[in-house]
């Protein structure tokens, strides 16, 4: 990228140029971007070899384990300079210097591009996506249009709550499934994480395309529509990984990966138009008032009757959704299962709320009245985070904890999730404690989580670029952690779980539970 004016700006300089300056920060107290702390880039090279395999002697299987080494090496602000074809990255590991970002992105908040998706939806099928990339990859006025577009259904509780039976039922399916899947020592095959993949793309799907895939089956067929789906998702996560967060050479060179990557996107965006012309056909007319019980897809239909639109939608939907809320959940389960006496706490709880009758579906009240099952939840998406935190890239000059940074130059990455792990705003970080997510008032060994900064724990994003399906995200981990724990005690006598991160961080080894009947 260009690189206008000089780098090496004076103090002065600095605060004639830049046009945003924190309030309580002195202009003789800021320094310049060369001085943030950070590995040195060598000749040529940069800092590229670095994130090299066999070559670097940074380990990058798990980037919150390595995020938290270059916070012990360079403190709470680090730039990580000369990366051939990629802006630079600053690193940011304090929650008031992460509310300064959010403060500062501006009317249209500009998050980091996966420009191999730009590829494909601009020059292999521009045909299709006419321009329009979709709501997580795009930026500027037709980001905000498309989420004008989405938020109307997806940030409306009621509208949430109108699935939670739906919601509710796909969970008690895959109850049903488990107890067929289990061996005769009653443990889970080795595979049980694509059960997961299925479980969250048959309740993600409702959603997306106002239908149930049938993905709960013992033996689903790999050339299944759902079975298709949830390959094409985890391949293109690691193509993506491959293509965007290491040297950009398919730019220049012809790639296999990026071959792939187009075939994998060719799949997705052939289910998806499948699903949604199928739905679209079966609404009929929705120009006339809208009803309280419309679903996500009509109410988005309904505000822009090309179904295009609701196809890129739909994919970014569950693209989005599916190994997030999957991995989510087998790591709730899984410290749950690790600490007996919090999961018996949890049941007690679920047996005083959750319907006796198995045919009766949990209501919207009643998953509200669920508070220490939404305290697990907190307290697994903080020990457990399936993405590191939030990247943006700045609109104008700003100063961010002291330090210059100036427009267009680098990309803020806000690790959030190295900050989960931390004593200082974390007590016992290391230990499954719910309790800290309770209310003042209820007992605790440790310090409240309630205390901690509130830009420190921000699992999915923050201001108007969050996660847009996270109320239908919470409500589907509900019901599912719900119906497990009231039918199945679950325990853990396997090592415990290591993690790895291909942009979504995942189990690195089976998710292997014991699953007990529980006595009624």
């Amino acid at each position: 990228m260009s690189r206008s004016g000089s780098t090496r700006r004076s103090i002065f300089s600095v605060r004639k140029q830049s046009t945003v300056v924190a309030a309580n920060t002195s202009p003789k107290h800021v320094k310049s971007y060369e001085e943030i702390p950070g590995p040195k880039p060598l000749p040529v090279l940069g800092n590229a070899w670095r994130f090299m395999p066999y070559i670097s002697s940074w380990d990058m299987t798990d980037y919150i384990k390595w995020s938290r080494t270059m916070l012990e090496q360079y403190g709470k602000i680090v730039k990580i300079g000369g990366l051939p074809g990629r802006k630079d990255m600053i690193m940011v590991f304090d929650p008031a210097v992460i509310a300064e970002v959010f403060k500062k992105e501006g009317p249209y908040p500009e998050s980091f591009k996966f420009e191999s998706i730009e590829y494909y939806r601009e020059k292999v099928r521009p045909d299709f996506f006419e321009g329009f990339r979709g709501i997580f990859n795009e930026n500027g006025k037709i980001w905000q249009e498309a989420r004008f577009i989405l938020n109307q259904p997806m940030m409306n509780t009621s509208v949430a709550n109108l699935y939670v039976p739906k919601t509710d039922q796909v969970a008690k399916d895959f109850v049903k499934l488990v107890k067929i899947l289990r061996n005769d020592k009653m443990e889970m095959h080795d595979d049980f994480h694509n059960e997961l993949h299925k479980w969250a793309l048959e309740s993600i799907s409702l959603i997306a395309y106002d239908t149930r895939l049938g993905c709960l089956q013992q033996n689903l067929a790999k050339d299944s529509d759902a079975q298709r789906l949830i390959h094409s998702i985890a391949k293109l996560y690691q193509l993506m990984y491959e293509l965007d967060f290491q040297i950009p050479f398919w730019k220049f060179l012809p790639s296999k990966a990026l071959n792939e990557l187009i075939e994998n996107a060719d799949t997705m965006l052939e289910i998806s138009q499948k699903y949604v012309t199928q739905a679209s056909a079966k609404f009929g007319d929705l120009s006339s008032s809208q009803t309280s019980d419309m679903s996500v897809l009509q109410r988005i239909l309904k505000r822009d009757p090309n179904t295009k639109r609701a196809v890129i939608m739909g994919m970014d939907i569950i693209f989005g959704g599916v190994d997030s809320t999957s991995n989510t959940a087998g790591s709730i389960l899984y410290l749950l299962a690790r600490n007996p006496e919090k999961q018996e706490k949890l049941y007690q709880e679920l047996k005083a709320i959750v319907p006796a009758d198995p045919d009766e579906n949990l209501t919207p009240n009643q998953l509200n009245s669920l508070k220490y099952l939404r305290a697990c939840i907190k307290e697994a998406m903080r020990i457990a985070p399936v993405t590191n935190g939030n990247v943006r890239v700045m609109p104008q000059d700003v100063v961010l904890g002291d330090y210059f940074i100036p427009k267009d130059r680098a990309e803020i990455y806000m690790f959030n999730s190295t900050l989960y792990m931390l004593d200082e705003y974390f007590p016992n970080a290391d230990k499954f404690i719910p309790e800290r997510w309770l209310r003042q008032g209820e007992s605790c060994t440790v310090r409240k989580a309630s205390e901690a900064h509130p830009y420190t724990f921000l699992p999915f994003g923050h201001g108007t670029r969050q996660c847009p399906g996270t109320r239908f995200v919470n409500r589907e981990l509900e019901a599912l952690v719900a119906r497990m724990l009231i039918e199945y005690k679950l325990e853990w006598h396997q090592p415990p779980l290591d993690y790895i991160s291909k942009i979504i961080r995942t189990p690195l080894f089976p998710l292997k539970f014991t699953v007990v009947d529980r006595v009624k």
